[in-house]
């Protein structure tokens, strides 16, 4: 064990090393606090203003339609500008539009189509977010540290996860919905200025303009001529639709079948972070492991036992448990599939490709409002053990034509 923590904290100072991945890394966890904290305080008032399964689900979809609408299009644009200035512009937008929900909180004048009108301009600048940042990763430290970079970003991402999760429950429950928007703004402001402090050049290199349409094609040609990416992003489709999306139904169950109020729902969510937290640290220990695609595969197992055992919890101390489980399948799988995307695109074609990539975890959102119409007909629990079974059958049929896929790293 110690002989492994050794090795994990060397990995992981391999990648921090580098300054410009450092202000990468501390971006990531005030990032996920403002992401985290949204998710939280979002649901609960949508679960206030409506008292729906349906809406709570429905109001994130806004802002994975937006993604997926506009993923590729943004990762066109990624090719030709400089991706740290993009990431700085969606840093500060998606905040001020949590800032502006929390003051119509406040002020009494909040409605239910201005929070879907924020998650529109989050879904815009989420759009440009998740793309960015991949790319820059791979700018940052290079191929060969690639799966090490992103489990270490992923685990500052969860380390985020954690403190907001548990903090944005218990500051709705002490201080009022409100507050827990400016929460979530201020740490978004905070993530925006890391990227300030990022030192170099990230302008796309080789810049060939053409038409719009015509890099999407050829983005999606691409992908077409590599069946090792349209096998992982269709995996990556699946997970998103039926595997994250279990997230935004946690309001619902929190309130309905756990009796927890905004701080249950809270730690409830934390968690899942910790679950995630320890995923992405044992990846992160593996340093450059070779075969990345068993990763992904394993990965995918855990998370459909999660899955299918957390529906099936009605005590709350074993769902703190089980949603840890359930997360830790879903952020190791996210993370090796990740890895793997990026190594099997070209870099001329990393922007683009990102850009569809990203498309995909738009159906996160989506997939709550397809969670929430099951749920309104039947129940939260069987909608999100449907889902896991899906992912499970769908996992076993791919399984040997994943086998095929090999990742040569330069």
């Amino acid at each position: 064990m110690q002989s492994y923590l050794q090795k994990l904290a060397g990995q992981l100072t391999e990648s921090l090393a580098i300054p410009a991945y450092r202000w990468l890394w501390f971006n990531s966890i005030l990032g996920s606090m403002r992401l985290i904290g949204l998710f939280v305080v979002r649901g609960w008032l949508v679960l206030e203003l409506t008292d729906s399964a349906f809406w709570v689900g429905a109001a994130p979809a806004v802002r994975g339609l937006v993604q997926i609408l506009l993923g590729a299009f943004i990762g066109v644009m990624l090719d030709r500008v400089n991706r740290k200035w993009a990431m700085f512009i969606a840093e500060i937008g998606s905040s001020l539009s949590a800032l502006a929900i929390g003051v119509l909180v406040l002020t009494g004048q909040i409605e239910l189509w201005h929070v879907f009108a924020a998650s529109f301009f989050e879904g815009m600048f989420i759009a440009v977010r998740w793309p960015a940042i991949n790319n820059l990763i791979l700018q940052t430290v290079g191929q060969k540290r690639v799966l090490n970079a992103s489990a270490a970003q992923m685990l500052g991402f969860n380390v985020g996860n954690v403190i907001a999760s548990a903090l944005t429950g218990w500051i709705v429950t002490r201080f009022g919905i409100a507050n827990g928007y400016f929460f979530a703004g201020g740490t978004g402001i905070l993530a925006g200025l890391c990227i300030l402090f990022i030192q170099g050049d990230y302008s796309p290199k080789n810049v060939i303009i053409e038409p719009v349409m015509d890099s999407v094609r050829e983005g999606l040609v691409y992908i077409r001529s590599k069946p090792a990416l349209v096998w992982l992003i269709l995996l990556g489709f699946l997970m998103s639709l039926l595997g994250w999306s279990n997230l935004t139904m946690l309001p619902v169950l929190s309130r309905d079948y756990l009796g927890t109020g905004a701080d249950g729902l809270g730690y409830l969510t934390a968690a899942g972070a910790i679950g995630s937290l320890a995923s992405t640290l044992f990846i992160a220990g593996l340093g450059d492991y070779g075969d990345k695609i068993k990763l992904v595969k394993w990965a995918g197992i855990a998370t459909t036992a999660g899955i299918l055992l957390f529906s099936l919890s009605r005590v709350y101390a074993v769902s703190l448990g089980l949603a840890a489980l359930m997360q830790a399948g879903l952020m190791a799988f996210e993370v090796s599939l990740t890895a793997s995307v990026i190594l099997l695109t070209s870099e001329k074609m990393q922007g683009r490709v990102q850009g569809i990539y990203t498309q995909v975890f738009g159906f996160t959102w989506v997939g709550g409002v397809i969670l929430g119409s099951i749920a309104t007909f039947t129940s939260v629990p069987f909608a999100i053990a449907l889902g896991g079974l899906t992912i499970g059958v769908t996992l076993l049929i791919l399984w040997r034509p994943m086998d095929q896929i090999k990742i040569s790293v330069q």
